[in-house]
Formats: structure tokens, sequence, C-alpha cells
């Protein structure tokens, strides 16, 4: 099922928002655990849902370079570094923690993605609309323009978990790591080279764009 990214930071089932005016929403550039830059949306749930399997989020997004490069060199290729958490949260809005894999406490689950790295393989008989099919050749490597509006498919760990009535979903959506990152960071300045990342990133809604959390609801009955 997908739930769709709307400009007041919802998700919600209603496929018409991409038929509103264009608009984006606007987060710094290499975040990090000390200086968190990310925009949130989420969704509550009236009752009890299951959610198992892959899921994916789509997204429409351009980056936006520092005023220094734009001085320097305006026509700079850049990327960006899409890090994506969903949150589970209670009645009472508390975040529910689960268990990571030296014993921390972490999110629900979480994907990332370079978008240089954004190529899919659509016609190769493993890809799915909910698990994009990836080869990542350094060949396959496509700089972004800054400006320029690219559509990307972020793939998320899959998980299980029961969502509760009066519980929320949060999709968070950062340019770096953020709360549950466990011991495995992304601060290597030889992995994350400011040059092209630095700036601003944007997630454009609307104007016959779809944004999306594809969520693998299971049947009650099943």
């Amino acid at each position: 099922m997908r739930y769709y990214l709307n400009p007041q930071q919802e998700l919600t089932n209603d496929e018409n928002v991409m038929k509103l005016p264009e608009s984006k929403i606007t987060y710094k550039a290499l975040g990090s655990l000390d200086d968190p830059q990310f925009v949130t949306f989420s969704t509550g749930f009236t009752k009890e849902t299951e959610i198992t399997s892959h899921i994916v989020a789509h997204l429409n997004v351009s980056v936006e370079s520092s005023a220094e490069q734009q001085q320097s060199d305006p026509v700079v290729e850049a990327d960006l570094d899409l890090f994506v958490t969903l949150w589970h949260l209670d009645s009472q809005g508390q975040e529910i923690l689960y268990t990571g894999a030296v014993g921390d406490p972490v999110s629900l689950t979480k994907g990332w993605l370079r978008c240089s790295l954004r190529k899919v393989e659509d016609k190769h008989p493993q890809h799915r609309s909910y698990l994009p099919y990836r080869q990542y050749f350094s060949t396959d490597e496509e700089l972004l323009t800054p400006n320029i509006i690219y559509a990307v498919d972020v793939e998320i760990w899959p998980t299980n978990v029961v969502m509760n009535g009066g519980d929320t979903l949060v999709l968070e959506i950062a340019s770096g790591d953020t709360t549950g990152s466990g011991l495995f960071r992304h601060e290597s300045k030889v992995d994350r080279d400011p040059a092209p990342l630095a700036g601003w990133n944007n997630i454009h809604l609307g104007g016959g764009k779809l944004n999306y959390l594809e969520l693998p609801i299971i049947p009650q009955n099943s």
C-alpha cells in the first residue's frame, strides 16, 4: 500500500496530492549525529495493522549547491545522500525502540541511497516495484546537476511490526546519520567528500510528481 507525502508533512492514502501546486521541502546537506538535518512525514493508525516485508520510498529530489560552490563553479556536478529511517511511536507519542545488531536501541528500520548510483535495472527478473534491483557498477554512476529534479527509489530494509490503534509511523528523510545509527556511521570524508555533497537538499511535492512510501500491509484475514 502506498502512503503519499504531502506538503503538510503527512503520509496519506490520497494519490491526488500529486495534483497540488508544486512545492518543495528543504533541509541542509551533510547532516551528522552531532548536527542532524532531516524532515519527517507521519501517519497514524486507527486499528491494528501488520507491516511485514520489503519497503521502498519513491522521492523526487534535487540539490542546491552551496554559495561557495556556485561562485567557484556554477555548473558543478553534485551528489545527494539519502538516509531514510522509519520510527514507531506509541499512542502517547513515545518512540518504541528495537534491538540493534550489537544490542543498542534502534529505530524500526533504515535505508540509504547515494543518488549518483540511483540507476535501477527495471528489466532484471529480480526487480520488483517494492524491491528495486541495482548492480552498483562504477559505470552506473551519474552525478546530479544542481536544481534539476530526479526521481529515485530508496530501498529500505525489510521489517516486521504490528502497529496498534493510536500508534504513529514516522518517515524521516535525512542527509546524514541520525539517532539509532549504531556503531557503523558515515563520517569518513573519503566516503563522503563534502565538495559534491555540500549545500541544500530538496524534496519536490505536487506538480504531477508522486512521492510515496510503499508499505507491505498484511490483510487482517490472512
